[in-house]
């Protein structure tokens, strides 16, 4: 799922655009910058403290869930590294491939396809995903109850 959300987020970068460059910079910048551990935590303790989420429809199905906040967590932090290394690709293309490309007659769909798209690299960020993976297991997931502060706390 971060893969196929990570092909347009990596084109939108690529073309630097004046309104999609800087969003989508920020987004894998966050992202990148913090640990997965931490980005899990947010999602899954962090989004339950507001009322708004807690009363919406995706909170009993997927929010209060850990499976699906692992999920979330992963996907975004999956999407935001391969953001990075598809924009590298179609930004370092050689300039002889993108003309030859033009030259034969490609659509633009068509040359980023054939030319600027790195070949599959999955083997490489497998290790990466399955060292990452372990931060799910490194805490047992508690059910969690919304904190409430008893103004009755027995204080004198």
């Amino acid at each position: 799922m971060g893969g196929m959300m990570a092909v347009p987020l990596a084109v939108a970068r690529a073309a630097r655009h004046p309104v999609f460059n800087p969003l989508v910079w920020t987004y894998t910048y966050v992202f990148r910058g913090t640990p997965l551990l931490v980005q899990t935590y947010l999602i899954y303790y962090g989004l339950g403290q507001f009322e708004a989420v807690r009363q919406s429809w995706l909170w009993d199905p997927i929010l209060s869930s850990a499976w699906w906040c692992a999920l979330i967590a992963f996907t975004l932090n999956t999407a935001a590294y391969t953001t990075e290394l598809l924009c590298g690709a179609i930004v370092d293309t050689p300039k002889g491939e993108v003309e030859a490309a033009i030259a034969t007659g490609h659509s633009y769909r068509a040359r980023m396809r054939a030319s600027s798209c790195p070949r599959p690299s999955a083997g490489r960020s497998l290790p990466i995903r399955t060292r990452s993976s372990s931060c799910c297991t490194a805490r047992s997931w508690p059910r969690r109850s919304p904190c409430r502060i008893s103004s009755a706390s027995g204080a004198g």
